[in-house]
């Protein structure tokens, strides 16, 4: 079902550059779109499949809703925001785009890529994506799923991939049951461990991962393109609870996107880390060293407001990358 990982290499690729260009924008900046007509446009159109960080924190945002400590504070300031963990895959060949979540930051996420939306109509586009995979049912995940309905952008049988406990989450909760009555999406069942075929030698497997279940299981993404495969982890509990271990994914993978949250559990003084869950970042380091000596590239995801690493130049965000390990920004792009 899985093939080896081939060589593993980091593409980072500044949303309104060509192909080929990989000067990095500041820290925490959104790049810019690109013109459709572009130089640039038409560069995409000849590439691989690729995945697109869209989103790289955690479902309160950054700045965090009603946080003023300093990092929020200074975020707002200089108008450094950032946007909740999501992913967008992009497949050139075909013209097929799917998103990974549907954050409550799903409108500027759309804004942040019209570059590879084809042409864009002039009013509403009622079909900007061609598919959404849902990971699990917290806030930061499935909140901007309101947006395709009836309301809003009112997509018409847009195919959403979830587990059946979420799919049973959404048919019979509303407002997301009313998604469904108006055929704004069309809900596939996906059982974990399971794998979706799409176009252009892509597939999807849906990844159990242990988390809080209140009202859904959770899963992670293992996103296997022609020549390379992206492990796409947002949200789980510390690794010690994975069976079999985190490990076994993360062999068939070149790059992997995994759960940074929190670096310590001192982050949040009135709140117990423990119970909301996470691994730490200072464990990930220590358990995935290795895998960055053979050539596995690991990146950071869905960091709290209060994780020091989202600060460019702290000695968290140092360690983390002097150790060969990288922090997800908006516009960070992956080959596939």
């Amino acid at each position: 079902m899985f093939t080896g990982p081939g060589r593993a290499s980091l593409v980072l690729l500044i949303l309104g550059l060509a192909a080929g260009a990989c000067t990095p924008s500041p820290a925490n900046e959104v790049p810019p779109t690109i013109a459709k007509g572009s130089v640039a446009d038409a560069a995409t159109s000849a590439r691989a499949p690729f995945v697109r960080v869209i989103g790289s924190v955690q479902d309160g945002g950054f700045p965090h809703a009603a946080c003023r400590g300093v990092a929020c504070r200074k975020a707002r300031e200089e108008s450094k925001q950032r946007y909740i963990a999501s992913l967008a895959l992009i497949l050139p060949a075909s013209g097929k785009l799917y998103l990974f979540d549907a954050t409550p930051d799903i409108r500027e996420q759309l804004d942040l890529l019209n570059d590879v939306r084809g042409k864009l109509p002039d009013g509403v586009d009622r079909s900007p994506v061609d598919g959404v995979f849902l990971s699990h049912a917290h806030m930061g995940h499935y909140l901007g799923l309101a947006f395709f309905g009836f309301e809003a952008v009112h997509t018409q049988e847009l195919p959403l991939y979830s587990t059946p406990r979420m799919a049973a989450f959404v048919r019979e909760n509303g407002p997301w049951s009313q998604l469904v009555g108006k055929s704004n999406v069309d809900v596939r069942e996906v059982e974990p461990g399971a794998r979706v075929e799409l176009e252009d030698g892509v597939s999807v497997t849906l990844v159990p991962s242990p988390h809080r279940e209140e009202y859904s299981d959770t899963v992670g993404f293992l996103i296997r393109g022609p020549h390379r495969t992206v492990l796409f982890v947002p949200d789980t509990d510390a690794w010690h609870s994975w069976a079999p271990p985190i490990e076994d994914w993360l062999e068939r993978a070149d790059v992997a996107l995994l759960d940074g949250t929190f670096n310590s559990g001192a982050e949040l003084p009135k709140r117990s880390v423990e119970e909301i869950g996470h691994p730490l970042v200072t464990d990930s380091l220590d358990r995935f060293e290795a895998l960055i000596g053979a050539g596995r590239e690991i990146a950071f995801i869905h960091m709290n407001h209060s994780n020091p690493i989202l600060i460019e130049d702290s000695p968290e965000a140092e360690a983390v990358t002097g150790r060969g390990f990288s922090i997800a920004r908006e516009g960070m792009e992956f080959d596939l």
